[in-house]
């Protein structure tokens, strides 16, 4: 899967990212209405984890109760971002929806989707068994809009094989960012056109992560403050570009999507990417781990992002209801365990985090665990492409060319986020 889909995820082309027979929600289900209810479902899984989703969707069509059907329409995500608002205003829109949380708070502002807060009494779907820091991203406000489909933070891979001829603990992930950057010096060897560690100038996202752990920010969202002017952020700055520029460890000048490639093929040996990497590199026969991104001086995060269920504002009680019907029923052990197993993303059900499944499954073990240090990159914040855009990638291209000193690069990007903040 390509890298926007983390963030079904971060940036705007984030728009993009089972079931057994039978297993269907337990206690109430919603009233899905007339028997044969039929609806449209859109959404942007145009990878491999679109026909997993689509077994899903045809399973349940044979075997849930009401009868409902479900139609699903896969597009990509800049066409489902041009089609849906248009669709909503004419009142042709589907029933349900399925997108990047980040985008849930646009929809909700211009008054385009459903609140779903009875969505819980109506199904008797379990809320208490979602992890808060995954059910948080359901709510505008303080109201219920949409349902978690899946969840996930950006992780650290690395390669195995690499770290033995390293003469590295294979077993053994970098657990600081001085290891990290250690671990990336020992890693790097120009004679083989290896690398140590990917960076990427339009991984803004990813790159951000490295300011908050040694106590740096971009932005206070609540209050809109430019909080990049900082000697954090200064200090971390120029241990990138020291990385970057006088160790080398990372290709130049390369972009995030070309890094997955180089990991692949055993040129980079660790990267930060998400988790629709692990079924790639499983068939590729890669020996990899996976785990957590390293703490930093001050803190350990990483960037969250997950899909939602919502349903588009003007959608009828019949075709609302059968929408619930097939939200609660993703909701169940079953799904959500095969859905992970399947496509390698993490669990957040808690029943199932503390089952024997999770357990005897290493690499969808650490993924689960490395969640826990998810943190919000600008979900909600209305500028926020604008600030990549204008702001972050400027300020990381210049670093990573040592075009500016860390310095002049954070000065110029202070400016150019104020500039952002007074629109």
């Amino acid at each position: 899967m390509e890298l926007k889909k983390l963030f079904c995820f971060v940036m705007i082309a984030a728009f993009a990212s089972i079931m057994l027979p039978g297993c269907g929600a337990k206690g109430k289900t919603a009233d899905a209405g007339k028997t044969g209810q039929s609806i449209s479902f859109w959404n942007v899984f145009t990878g491999s984890d679109g026909e997993i989703l689509r077994e899903i969707v045809d399973k349940y069509n044979t075997n849930n109760a009401r009868g409902v059907v479900i139609r699903m329409d896969i597009m990509p995500g800049d066409q489902l971002a041009q089609k849906l608002p248009a669709a909503i205003s004419t009142g042709t829109a589907p029933e349900l929806v399925l997108y990047g949380i980040e985008n849930m708070a646009d929809y909700v502002k211009t008054g385009s989707l459903e609140p779903v807060d009875d969505f819980w009494e109506k199904t008797g779907a379990d809320k208490s068994d979602i992890m808060d820091y995954v059910l948080q991203y359901s709510y505008i406000n303080g109201v219920q809009y949409g349902t978690p489909m899946q969840y996930n933070v950006s992780m650290l891979y690395w390669n195995k094989d690499l770290f033995s001829a390293a003469g590295l603990d294979p077993d053994k992930a970098p657990a600081t960012m001085d290891d990290l950057a250690s671990y990336a010096a020992a890693l790097t060897n120009p004679s083989k056109n290896q690398y140590g560690l990917g960076l990427a100038a339009d991984a803004v996202f990813f790159n951000a992560q490295w300011l908050w752990a040694n106590g740096g920010d971009i932005l206070d969202l609540k209050t809109e403050t430019n909080k990049l002017a900082s000697k954090e952020n200064l200090e971390t700055l120029g241990w990138l570009q020291d990385l970057v520029i006088n160790k080398k460890v990372s290709p130049e000048n390369a972009s995030v999507t070309e890094l997955d490639p180089l990991f692949q093929n055993g040129s980079l040996a660790m990267l930060v990417s998400g988790p629709w990497q692990i079924n790639g590199l499983k068939s590729l026969g890669i020996n990899f781990g996976v785990g957590a991104i390293p703490k930093g001086k001050v803190n350990q995060n990483a960037v969250t992002g997950g899909c939602n269920y919502v349903i588009p504002k003007g959608t009828s009680l019949e075709g609302k209801e059968a929408a619930y019907d097939f939200m609660a029923h993703w909701l169940t052990q079953d799904v959500l365990l095969t859905w992970s197993q399947r496509c390698g993303f993490p669990a957040w059900s808690k029943k199932l985090m503390s089952g024997e499944a999770l357990k005897n499954d290493k690499i969808l073990s650490d993924v689960t665990e490395a969640t826990r240090i998810g943190r919000n990159y600008n979900i909600g914040y209305p500028k926020a492409k604008q600030m990549d855009y204008d702001v972050l990638q400027p300020m990381f291209e210049k670093l990573f060319a040592g075009a500016a000193s860390p310095e002049k690069v954070l000065e110029e990007a202070v400016k150019a986020l104020d500039a952002v903040i007074a629109q």
